[in-house]
């Protein structure tokens, strides 16, 4: 089972072995949140304020979607890891297998009750009579394209710990150029709106999973995929140890459905817009920070099988710093130049939308000097093998404290205690993980496990 990549995991340099998974990864991770944020941009300036809005109101039906999916995945994936780190190659084959199979199955299902019920879910979702048209017309079209996303997801988490960031990061790379793209040739050259960001989103997913699906089939993959599989109790413990996972999605997808009728209600479609807009600014801010948990899961799982506490220790401590980098990074530029990044989704004729924008900024950069934090300690607890603080962690930030400060602080703040209730909530959480880690530190762990 040795080969030199693993070798490295385990023996190399750790700054080397570090950026050689971590720099591709956030790449790639770049990558999306600039795609992303194009799809902002373009949707913003060239459809208006209410497909902005409308881009927002179905996100919780894709955090749901992509929740169960990164669950499987990211519990499969640091199983895997864990197998091949004490050298079990017929168990990570199957545990991989079994998860692909699993994520596809699920994804397939979701995707068509979505479609079977999709004007329900569109009312469900806050979409007033401006923007129901908008919402169904987007959303009927991404749900066809959906198998290719979590899938896509999967199998990147599986390349990145079968050896291969490089194939990972050109996969979503990829992806994001086609986004790009065809952005631009539907929405700004040929005025298709809505429908062609839709569009444009789905032929980049087909794109990232067709790159992937190319390294299994190659014999330089140590995984092998196989249909046949026994012992699928296994992926009751899967599932348990991507619960974190699970959780910061489904908390994402309840947090931005209360957050979105509560804007609609209090300031209406512009409310929306502007927290779009905002959602976008965490967004890039988050993704970059997953680029840098999401490669450190596959070395300290490796790791972590093979019982080395003090590189666990190095790459931990070399992903503190480069989280930190990034949010203070972003502090700077919210601080610096708030207008600027508003204006990047809106053009001259939405004042109210830049104005709650604003807002939002001013009291929500505090934010994003605790997230990444927070971020990184999760994927650190499920990589070796503690589901139950990691999902705490998820949980306490994306859903327990964001819905309890969003509740109370507009009690005795107005307006404000909304725009201030993610940073109180990052705040707290940020309290919890510090108590957790106390308990759970690379030695103690390593030891426990032994």
């Amino acid at each position: 089972m040795s080969r030199d990549r693993f070798t490295d995991m385990l023996q190399g340099n750790i700054v080397a072995v570090f950026f050689y998974h971590a720099i591709p990864n956030v790449l790639g991770m770049l990558a999306i949140s600039s795609s992303g944020i194009v799809d902002g941009i373009f949707v913003g300036n060239y459809v208006g304020d209410s497909a902005l809005a409308s881009i927002n109101l179905i996100m919780p039906v894709f955090s749901l979607l992509l929740g169960v999916a990164v669950m499987f995945s990211v519990g499969g994936m640091v199983r895997c890891g864990k197998y091949i780190g004490e050298s079990n190659r017929d168990a990570a084959n199957a545990v991989f297998s079994k998860t692909l199979i699993t994520v596809s199955l699920v994804t397939l299902s979701l995707a068509f009750s979505g479609l079977l019920f999709i004007d329900r879910l569109v009312v469900m979702l806050g979409a007033n009579e401006i923007l129901a048209p908008l919402v169904h017309e987007y959303l009927y079209i991404l749900l066809l394209f959906m198998f290719f996303l979590p899938v896509s997801l999967c199998l990147a988490f599986f390349v990145r710990v079968d050896g291969q960031p490089l194939l990972a990061a050109a996969a979503i790379i990829s992806a994001a150029i086609v986004n790009i793209f065809f952005d631009w040739l539907f929405v700004a050259s040929w005025g298709m709106g809505l429908r062609g960001a839709a569009l444009a989103t789905g032929l980049a997913n087909i794109t990232s999973f067709l790159v992937l699906m190319i390294h299994f089939f190659a014999k330089k993959s140590l995984l092998r995929f196989s249909w046949y599989q026994q012992e699928w109790r296994e992926m009751i413990h899967v599932a348990y140890n991507g619960m974190s996972e699970f959780a910061n999605q489904l908390s994402a997808a309840i947090v931005i459905l209360v957050f979105n009728w509560i804007m609609i209600g209090r300031f209406g479609v512009e409310g929306v817009a502007a927290f779009t807009i905002m959602h976008y600014l965490f967004f890039a801010e988050q993704i970059i920070i997953y680029g840098f948990s999401d490669a450190l899961q596959p070395i300290i799982s490796t790791n972590f099988g093979s019982r080395k506490p003090e590189r666990i220790k190095g790459f931990l401590v070399l992903g503190m710093i480069c989280v930190g980098c990034v949010g203070f990074s972003l502090v700077a530029l919210l601080l610096l130049i708030p207008e600027q990044l508003a204006g990047l989704f809106l053009d001259n004729g939405t004042e109210e939308t830049r104005r709650l924008t604003l807002a939002f900024i001013s009291l929500s950069w505090p934010a994003f000097l605790w997230n990444g934090f927070n971020v990184l300690f999760s994927a650190y607890f499920t990589a070796i093998h503690k589901p139950l603080p990691s999902a705490f962690v998820a949980f306490s930030r994306t859903l327990v404290f964001p819905l309890l400060f969003v509740t109370v602080l507009p009690v005795f703040f107005g307006d404000a205690g909304i725009f201030v209730s993610f940073s109180i909530a990052e705040f707290f959480t940020f309290l919890f993980v510090l108590y957790f880690f106390s308990l759970m530190l690379p030695h103690k762990v390593v030891h426990e496990a032994a």
